[in-house]
């Protein structure tokens, strides 16, 4: 579930002093219509009671997907200067509900971002790699492959899918032989052939990245 708390607003149309909900917990893995407002850029939009603006306002709040490893702090950009103070206090609130909203033991440690535009980025990038995986998952279960589950943070470092397919063995041999048959039937999925290039690279037949 996801949290609002009350907050004193200005408008900056004309004026207007008044009390908003804003969200303090956002758990985009159990409230997708919440997290459907960071693409639609209608998150943080509020509406003044006296003119009827509307108007962006910014909040700190922290964005939780646990499952996919993200425990991201949000904070306006105008808190970078006292940047230290805001992620000390943060950190602090977090730790007292963090046992009610991490489901996953040994979930990420929170990072930190100034600005709703690195969150929006970060979820993009991750509804992207999602749909390729799947695309990807499709067509292992189509060609009678496994597939294995990459740890989240790994996938996003490396820029590879969510998962990887492995023919056989759970090595990399397995791997790249299952990824290269994938490839040749689609060759227009970039992180599966990125995938490719990292099991290539890897100088031993244990695949580090593989989420146990």
């Amino acid at each position: 579930m996801s949290l609002k708390g009350i907050f004193p607003v200005e408008c900056p149309h004309c004026g207007e002093k008044f009390e908003a909900h804003c969200w303090t917990i956002v758990h985009g893995g159990r409230d997708e219509d919440i997290k459907e407002l960071f693409f639609t850029g209608e998150f943080d939009l509020l509406m003044c009671p006296k003119c009827d603006t509307v108007f962006r306002h910014e909040e700190p709040f922290v964005y939780l997907e646990p499952e996919k490893e993200l425990v991201i702090f949000v904070m306006p950009e105008s808190y970078r200067a006292e940047k230290d103070r805001w992620i000390a206090k943060m950190q602090a609130d977090f730790e007292q509900v963090r046992e009610m909203f991490m489901e996953t033991a040994g979930a990420s440690e929170p990072r930190c971002i100034f600005g709703l535009d690195g969150l929006q980025e970060i979820l993009a990038s991750d509804k992207d790699r999602s749909e390729e995986t799947e695309v990807m998952e499709f067509m292992a279960a189509e060609a009678g492959l496994k597939v294995l589950a990459v740890m989240p943070d790994k996938a996003r470092e490396l820029d590879i899918p969510f998962s990887l397919p492995v023919d056989g063995g759970l090595g990399v041999k397995s791997a790249l032989k299952a990824t290269e048959k994938l490839i040749a039937v689609n060759s227009f999925l970039p992180r599966l052939k990125k995938l490719a290039e990292v099991l290539e690279n890897l100088p031993g037949e244990e695949i580090p990245f593989l989420k146990r």
